[in-house]
């Protein structure tokens, strides 16, 4: 049930319809909670086990650390409990061939074979809540909720497959107001938000598919760089650069968007990350609840403890604790070594721009900055979408070969379409916070209406054809 299919919009709105019926917030939590693990169980029942297990696990640490004693110890037992069950089922593959290779390297046989574990959909995302939760309640122990309310916050569907991550608190007090039911104002921004992430998703993300995989295919192939016109090459680059904004920020869209028809507000978590005027203000609007969540449970306790020791001097500590945070964010995206590569190029081009201290002032400036950033975090888009580091290779090779430019016209028109649409909503979006209320009721009313006719014709068409919604791409973290 991917959030942008027929199926899951009459979900919603039964759940919806369901959930403003119900006055007690309790009997309103149980619901939810049963709608998320209804939602949860749709893609595999086996799933629901394991989210469960997290479940009860956070719950006992939380009201053990309530209840007072050895509760740093109570605390690390349940982050320990959640990075486990996280690394058993999304990197006990990864370790056991990086263990193989290392046997391998010495000159031994390794007799360790290749480990295939299902991967729950959402684990990264309801690991890391779970984590966070048990912090929450460590540093202020008024904080612990029951069952259902640690139930709830770990299940929430709107943010379950793909966060955005939240604060507990935050969470359960909207869930405990005496009425959910959204305003007029409420019901347009969800209406907004749905209708912009289905747009983003089926229109511009699904729609640049095919085409921005063409070339990374391609640079699978030995001598690819050599073989095949530089053009589709940049082709691929700025596709997938837009393709995977599009589509992790509409999915973005369409969980704050039902968060707000069932009357809850989550946090934003992209705000024009491609107009960022350097890597720190990308990672400051890419992803912002992860940048955060990094922040706050790694970067900052990692860098406590490197100053307190003393031993190196406070730039070189930094930019320890920088590689070593944005690798873990790597890691954190898939068991390969390319994400760590892409974590470490960030890391990496994070420690020299800190470094540098350098910062564009005039309105230029930043315009040449920001290009310069996306060109950057196009680079490392490379590394994050390659399957070997031979391919990224081959994909970077292709860039400048300058073979049959005559087709730069054919390979580059979907670019200019796809850039125009993606830098169009977010350049609406700027306009719309500038205009007068009765302007911005007209451009709401009409946008909708564009939107809601394209998204419905899309979404008709597929179910005429029988296709099924291609998955997120962030769905698989």
């Amino acid at each position: 049930m991917l959030p942008h299919s027929p199926v899951y919009l009459v979900f919603l709105g039964l759940v919806a319809l369901a959930v403003h019926a119900i006055r007690p917030p309790a009997w309103r939590a149980f619901f939810l909670v049963a709608a998320s693990c209804l939602f949860y169980a749709w893609f595999d029942l086996r799933f629901l086990g394991i989210l469960a297990a997290l479940i009860l696990v956070d719950y006992a640490v939380g009201r053990a650390i309530a209840r007072g004693g050895p509760v740093r110890l109570y605390a690390s037992v349940g982050i320990g409990l959640n990075l486990a069950g996280l690394a058993a089922f999304k990197y006990a593959g990864f370790f056991a061939e990086a263990a193989a290779e290392i046997v391998r390297a010495l000159g031994g046989h390794s007799g360790i074979g290749t480990l295939q574990v299902i991967l729950p959909v959402g684990i990264s995302f309801y690991s890391f809540q779970g984590i966070a939760y048990i912090v929450e309640v460590y540093r202020d122990r008024t904080k612990a909720g029951g069952l259902l309310d640690t139930a709830f916050v770990l299940t929430f569907f709107p943010k379950l497959l793909a966060g955005p991550l939240v604060r507990a608190s935050d969470l359960r007090s909207q869930l405990y107001r005496s009425d959910t039911t959204p305003s007029g104002r409420g019901l347009r921004l969800a209406a907004g938000l749905l209708l912009v992430g289905l747009f983003k998703k089926i229109v511009i993300a699904d729609g640049l598919g095919s085409l921005a995989d063409a070339a990374f295919r391609a640079a699978q192939i030995p001598g690819a760089a050599a073989s095949f016109p530089t053009p589709l090459f940049w082709q691929g680059f700025y596709l997938y650069a837009i393709q995977i904004y599009a589509d992790f920020s509409g999915y973005t869209d369409l969980a704050r968007g039902s968060a707000a028809l069932l009357g809850f507000d989550l946090p934003l978590n992209f705000r024009r990350p491609y107009f960022a005027v350097g890597l720190g203000d990308f990672w400051n609007r890419w992803h912002m609840s992860l940048t955060q969540w990094f922040r706050e449970h790694l970067f900052n306790p990692l860098t406590r403890v490197t100053l307190q020791n003393g031993r190196l001097p406070r730039n070189v500590a930094q930019v320890g604790v920088t590689l070593v945070t944005m690798a873990a964010i790597g890691l954190w995206h898939g068991a390969s070594w390319m994400f760590v590569a892409w974590g470490v190029w960030h890391g990496a081009l994070l420690s020299i721009e800190r470094l540098s201290r350098v910062s564009p002032r005039s309105a230029w400036g930043r315009v040449v900055a920001s290009l310069v950033t996306f060109h950057v975090v196009g680079l490392g888009w490379i590394l994050f979408r390659s399957s070997s580091m031979a391919a990224a290779g081959q994909f970077a090779l292709g860039l400048f070969t300058f073979r049959q430019l005559h087709w730069a016209g054919f390979y580059l028109a979907p670019v200019l379409w796809a850039g125009i649409l993606v830098v169009g909503l977010d350049v609406g979006e700027m306009a719309e916070r500038r205009m007068s209320p009765e302007a911005r009721v007209w451009w709401r009313s009409i946008a909708a209406i564009a939107g809601g006719l394209v998204v419905a014709v899309l979404l008709l068409l597929a179910w005429a054809r029988g296709s099924q919604a291609l998955p997120f791409i962030y769905g698989q973290f």
